[in-house]
């Protein structure tokens, strides 16, 4: 036996804590711990450990604290790895109708385009949904834009042909939306829930001067954000899974707890609330570069924000943001996931929308197998990016957890992977939730007891 490479100790409120990130098991551990770990350390044998040890021994192994000394566990993580980012079933598409928005926000990414999906697109869309569900693979689909809701018509029409089509092979079809929720009227429940659209994600920046400043309409002065709180309100009351995301930055992270009292007044208590970290992605957001918290300020506000979020009553369950083990990071490093922009091109990551230089091929080419060798390289490039090409992420003891960050900024940065918010604020994460988890179980010791 040997000890694990992604142990975590630290000391809190005069316990000893372990933590290991290849299985994200958490224990409160004592000197008997320490005995066994010294053991297979030193000599790698736990032959001579007394008989009571046995099942400490067998709970280390179940928590990945200790492992067999032929188990490698860089080659394991490499093998989930590869197998999640190649050996997914299924497909997953996030897919933008159109690019256009009514909103102009000053953090947008992406680039402003006026237009409707085309249907030699919608067709080649068809084509690639068939052929998936034909093999026995579940779809779902992600509604983006631009402003999906400016496409509802054509949504509402391809919804019906996905359905259709995944009805006719057996195979489970599930829809999301990303919308700004300016456009949602009292009519339009019966049509999203006849898409499957069972869930959307709005965004909210702030009290209503912040919102209102930074997330306007395009040619309008009129205020956005009562509609789209009342909009978020109806949609919750007829069955929708809403959450809210708000994108912060040095400009309105001071104010956040103000607009969550906002929320509660509009019967949105137990509301999912996400925190979004607001980056300068592309050269189209460079403009607000100076205004965008780094990533280590982003941790500690997130996690400050978690407890005021738990304490007044918004999705206390996900309290505190535990860590969970990755394969792959995301859709770009997979290859069951494509983002489609209105000309039907692909791409993999959500941040090239719009950006041809980045695209991977054209869904009318896949049949013909018409993509060009530069298309070809920056699908290739997506998937092949690894944190396994790093030193600083082969040395890290929270890589399971990490996985060397967004695929995106890993190319962006070749040199240097982006280190996920874990790195500056795991220890306090670990500490608040053994926390709440000695909370939780007295509060069970007294019910047991009344």
């Amino acid at each position: 036996m040997k000890p694990s490479r992604f142990n975590l100790i630290f000391d809190y409120c005069g316990k000893k804590i372990a933590f290991n990130s290849m299985t994200c098991a958490l224990a409160e551990v004592d000197d008997d711990f320490f005995r066994i770990l010294d053991a297979v350390k030193t000599n790698h044998d736990i032959s001579n450990t007394q008989v009571q040890d046995g099942q400490l021994i067998q709970k280390m192994k179940d928590g990945g604290f200790i492992i067999d000394d032929d188990f490698d566990e860089i080659s394991f993580l490499k093998y989930r790895s590869y197998q999640s980012k190649f050996g997914s079933t299924g497909l997953g598409l996030t897919i933008a109708p159109t690019l256009a928005c009514n909103f102009a926000c000053p953090y947008c990414y992406e680039s402003a385009e006026s237009g409707m999906m085309k249907q030699d697109v919608i067709d080649g869309i068809y084509s690639l949904v068939e052929k998936e569900a034909k093999r026995q693979g579940n779809i779902s689909v992600n509604w983006y834009g631009g402003e999906p809701m400016l496409a509802k018509d054509l949504i509402f029409k391809m919804s019906d042909r996905f359905i259709e089509i995944c009805d006719k092979y057996g195979v489970n079809y599930s829809a999301y939306m990303v919308t700004n929720g300016y456009l949602i009227d009292d009519n339009i429940a019966d049509k999203l829930k006849k898409a499957h659209i069972k869930g959307m994600q709005v965004t909210i920046d702030g009290p209503a001067d912040i919102h209102n400043a930074r997330r306007k309409l395009k040619n309008s002065n009129n205020p956005t954000f009562d509609k789209i709180l009342t909009n978020v309100a109806y949609l919750r009351k007829n069955g929708f899974n809403v959450s809210i995301r708000i994108n912060i930055d040095k400009s309105n992270v001071d104010r956040l707890e103000e607009l969550l009292d906002v929320l509660l007044d509009y019967g949105l208590k137990g509301i999912s609330v996400n925190l979004g970290h607001v980056k300068a992605y592309t050269e189209a957001c460079s403009s607000i570069s100076e205004t965008c918290l780094s990533t280590e300020e982003y941790a500690s506000e997130s996690l400050r924000y978690q407890k005021i979020l738990h304490d007044k009553g918004f999705d206390s369950d996900s309290y505190p943001y535990y860590p969970g083990v990755k394969a792959n990071y995301c859709c770009a490093d997979s290859t069951s996931a494509f983002v489609i922009d209105p000309k039907g091109n692909l791409y993999k990551c959500w941040n090239d929308v719009g950006n041809r230089e980045r695209r991977v091929g054209n869904i009318k080419d896949i049949d013909q197998q018409g993509n060009n060798t530069r298309d070809i390289m920056m699908n290739v490039n997506y998937l092949l990016w690894s944190p396994f090409d790093h030193k600083k992420c082969l040395e890290c003891n929270i890589l399971p957890i990490c996985m060397g960050g967004c695929p995106y900024n890993g190319l962006k940065f070749k040199h240097d992977p982006e280190c996920e918010k874990w790195k500056y604020n795991l220890i306090d994460v670990l500490k608040a939730t053994y926390v709440q988890k000695g909370q939780v179980a007295e509060q069970m010791a007294e019910q047991n007891v009344s």
